[in-house]
């Protein structure tokens, strides 16, 4: 669910490489971010994602078309899924992302947690 203040949700897969985080827009598959750590690939992300929407600014139907609230990629122990929220306004700096944690098992949830913490949590590769 949306948190307040925030109009469109879009989904991402974040997969840790060698040497970077690829964010795919999985509503958007022409559109991607990256960054050497998490941090910087997710700011990214909230660039790209502003670019891409402000030329569609005065037609939020499109935009609205663009969205989705659950993302059912299949994930490794490279990646995981996450969504960005994005205000009307569409400016990167209000937008937040929110990691998506499976919700069949405490077990499954926790080890989720566990990866994501531990891909983001690391140096960058040199």
């Amino acid at each position: 669910m949306p948190a307040a203040n925030h109009d469109y949700t879009f989904p991402i897969k974040i997969t840790k490489g060698p040497q970077r985080f690829l964010i795919q827009f999985l509503t958007i598959p022409q559109l991607t971010a990256s960054g050497e750590i998490y941090a910087e690939a997710e700011y990214y992300a909230y660039r790209v994602l502003a670019d891409h929407l402000l030329t569609l600014k005065n037609d939020p139907a499109k935009i609205q078309a663009l969205t989705g609230t659950t993302a059912n990629e299949p994930v490794d122990d490279h990646s995981f899924l996450s969504n960005i929220l994005v205000p009307r306004n569409l400016d990167p700096h209000k937008m937040q992302a929110q990691f998506v944690i499976p919700r069949d098992s405490p077990e499954h949830a926790h080890s989720e947690i566990n990866k994501i913490t531990k891909l983001i949590n690391e140096e960058p590769h040199e």
